[in-house]
């Protein structure tokens, strides 16, 4: 996916259709006594499809609150998963799209599919308008594990 693009919820694939649900779902649980700002994810994993879903949790020293995507993301990989197809992401914000912090943007780029990208879908409570993006576009210049072989000099 090269450019941010937003479309009708409708027109979206059935499986990315139910991603974006089960993230509305996960928000429903989010714990933001603070904020009142919650935000529900859910990853599709790549190897089989499986998906997992995670709520911001808050805390009120702040440092300690988890968002959404750093919540479905330890629950994959305890599961085995690494590699991340789709991320569906969907926020309390009815007039904007909510992307990733940056620590769950960099995060995230821990676990790129095989082609070196994760797709990225917005979505708003309403599920009527979604903007579809990637981390690649996200995150351009994310921190990246380089194996000695494959630095060009």
């Amino acid at each position: 996916m090269d450019n941010e693009q937003i479309v009708d919820f409708s027109s979206l694939d059935e499986s990315v259709q139910e991603l974006l649900r089960r993230a509305a779902e996960a928000r429903l649980r989010a714990y933001c006594p603070y904020s009142n700002f919650s935000v529900g994810a859910a990853i599709l994993t790549e190897r089989d499809g499986q998906v997992y879903t995670g709520c911001n949790i808050e805390n009120a020293a702040l440092s300690p609150s988890i968002c959404a995507e750093r919540a479905a993301v330890p629950k994959a990989v305890s599961e085995g998963y690494t590699k991340f197809k789709i991320v569906a992401i969907v926020a309390h914000q009815q007039n904007s799209f909510t992307g990733p912090c940056g620590v769950c943007r960099q995060t995230l780029s821990e676990f790129r599919g095989s082609d070196g990208d994760i797709k990225v879908y917005l979505g708003k409570p309403t599920l009527d308008k979604v903007l579809c993006t990637s981390l690649s576009q996200l995150l351009p210049l994310s921190f990246v594990s380089y194996k000695e072989d494959s630095v060009v000099t």
